[in-house]
């Protein structure tokens, strides 16, 4: 579920490989297939295999900067001259003394080669420069449409061969200024779109962390993808409590430091331990460790690898944990006021588990009949016996378990 967030953020692959083909693989070659229809005639250009050597040779660019892009690992020089390449060898291979002839294929690797060096220069110099390599690159791509107007300007007039003949028509000369100065205003707002899209970015990555900190993975992918699974509803649950025994009288002998350092110590065991499971949602208070799942296997098996992963990590403190595990129903949703909500599960299921991990001695891991009942199968009963819970007016059957071999997968 969490690539469902990196997705939001970053795009996804194929997005990355669309953006790379409409807004620089295929430009040059979107300019050669104007030009050659023009000169040739439609019936006849789209029945030629330049035609679709013109669509095959960016597409394939496009395909491997946008996978590099989305890899982290760009490669815009080398990346750029894929296309030319492609066309260059297909070309070449179907009429080879006429291709050396057209000036618009050396065009193609000038422009290639141009651009690649431009968007390699900004992988390497820092936020400073960015606008201004962004303008460079955006005024030399408006430019393909100059040179290839000029090309065309050639081929139906030869005059026109001769630059000085060719700058001396005053329609040229309004043609090839507008043609910049639209690349230069394209390239002023891409430099401000692509300013603000990297501070959208840094803003969407810092609110995925906090949003993580107070939701978890799980529930902030959900609160993207499907926002009224977030509602206030009825639901079965497995619930974990989780407490630390000797706590109190050990953190009074300790520096602040200390206590806050092995808090930490113990939340950044429960999310590797929990983030290979299926809870729905963890939650810490001081030494105290609460947890739901969907499933009561899953959250006996979670329960299990956090109760004695916990044990083996505080001995070096010199103490321990007790863990209860009870499964019934809960209502789960966004609780709070219209300005602050907070997911919760509130229900007697959770007051149970709760006085059930009070309960339990350090080192034990107590469940109900209830928990017994969906996932007994996977563990055996060590001791059972009757507790009296606050708000319970009978007592509650309680069981000290562990997990069979081999009930861990």
């Amino acid at each position: 579920m969490t690539a469902v967030v990196e997705e939001r953020i970053s795009g996804t692959r194929k997005g990355a490989i669309i953006i790379e083909f409409l807004k620089n693989s295929f430009h040059f070659p979107l300019a050669n297939i104007l030009l050659e229809l023009v000169l040739e005639g439609p019936s006849h250009y789209i029945t030629s295999l330049d035609f679709y050597s013109s669509l095959l040779a960016p597409a394939v660019q496009a395909y491997f900067l946008g996978s590099w892009t989305y890899k982290g690992r760009p490669r815009p020089l080398l990346g750029n001259l894929i296309g030319p390449f492609i066309y260059s060898v297909v070309d070449i291979a179907v009429s080879a003394d006429e291709f050396f002839t057209m000036p618009f294929h050396y065009a193609y690797w000038g422009f290639a080669l141009g651009i690649g060096i431009i968007q390699e220069l900004r992988l390497r110099v820092g936020d400073r420069w960015q606008s201004a390599f962004i303008l460079l690159e955006n005024v030399l791509r408006s430019s393909i449409l100059a040179v290839m107007y000029w090309f065309m300007e050639q081929l139906t007039e030869a005059k026109y061969a001769d630059p000085a003949v060719f700058f001396g028509n005053r329609s040229h000369i309004f043609i090839l200024s507008a043609i910049f100065f639209l690349g230069l205003v394209v390239g002023l707002d891409d430099a401000r779109s692509q300013r603000f899209l990297g501070i959208l970015r840094e803003t969407a990555s810092r609110l995925q962390t906090f949003s993580h900190w107070l939701l978890g993975r799980n529930m902030l992918s959900m609160a993207l993808t499907n926002p009224e699974a977030l509602s206030l509803v009825r639901r079965e649950r497995t619930v974990m409590f989780l407490d630390i025994r000797g706590f109190t009288s050990w953190s009074e002998r300790q520096e602040p430091e200390v206590v806050v350092g092995m808090l930490n110590d113990l939340y950044a065991l429960a999310e590797s331990v929990f983030s290979a499971s299926g809870a729905i949602l963890v939650k810490y208070t001081a030494d105290e460790v609460m947890a739901f799942f969907a499933d009561a296997e899953d959250g006996l098996r979670s329960a299990h690898r956090m109760h004695w992963a916990c044990m083996a990590r505080l001995a070096d403190y010199g103490l321990g944990v007790g863990t209860g595990l009870h499964d019934g129903l809960v209502v789960e949703g966004l609780l709070g006021s219209t300005e602050v909500k907070r997911y919760e599960i509130i229900g007697d299921t959770v007051n149970t588990a709760k006085r059930i991990c009070s309960a339990a001695g350090s080192g034990e891991l107590l469940v109900t009949d209830a928990v017994l009942a969906k996932a007994g199968s996977l563990c055996e009963v060590l001791e059972s016996r009757a507790i009296s819970a606050k708000g319970k007016s009978e007592p509650l059957m309680v069981h000290s378990v562990r997990l069979k071999t081999g009930a861990e997968a």
